[in-house]
């Protein structure tokens, strides 16, 4: 019975430091990012009316929202979709009118990421995506292909983390940070 009992006891102490050595497998992973200006905000500010009959007041903006979708293929690839929404806003003075000028997108693009680290605190990762986007601005309504590249991505954290991505593209040209919840 003494014998019994001692290899219960050591196949439940190996069964417990087996589980807890073993990394959580995540499936999914879902984002939230924000910027607060970029490259086309800035251009788009620079677009003055040259002929003198408007004048302009100073850009405001909300910045750029991403929501991403990944769904992990093998420990190194993840397929998924990237969702973002650009807003930004300024006066535009006529000699008979004070109006909104408004830069306003939504774009939408299937991604795929490259993933090192794979499930450890610290994953780095490049994402490329290539999608369809639909410009709202004031006196255009027109669609565009979208697409983003991110060389560099780090995210920070188990099943919480934070991110920082280095990109250029219609999403954003600059950096993007924001939560993300693996699953």
């Amino acid at each position: 019975m003494k014998r019994i009992l001692t290899v219960l006891s050591i196949f439940g102490i190996s069964m417990i430091l087996a589980h807890t050595s073993v990394a959580q497998e995540y499936k999914y992973d879902a984002k939230l990012g924000w910027f607060p200006a970029d490259l086309f905000t800035l251009i788009y500010m620079m677009g003055e009316d040259t002929s003198g009959e408007a004048s302009y007041g100073p850009m405001k903006t909300a910045g750029i929202f991403s929501a991403d979708f990944d769904f992990k293929m093998k420990k190194w690839l993840s397929v998924g979709a990237k969702v973002n929404y650009r807003n930004s806003w300024r006066d535009k003075i006529t000699a008979d009118s004070k109006d909104i000028d408004r830069m306003q997108a939504l774009s939408v693009m299937p991604t795929v990421k490259f993933t090192t680290g794979f499930d450890s605190r610290f994953r780095y990762y490049a994402m490329f995506g290539l999608g369809a986007g639909i410009d709202l601005s004031t006196d255009s309504t027109s669609h565009f292909t979208a697409f983003q590249f991110t060389p560099v991505g780090i995210a920070v954290g188990k099943k919480v983390s934070w991110f920082l991505e280095l990109g250029l593209g219609y999403a954003y040209t600059g950096y993007m940070t924001g939560i993300s919840w693996r699953f």
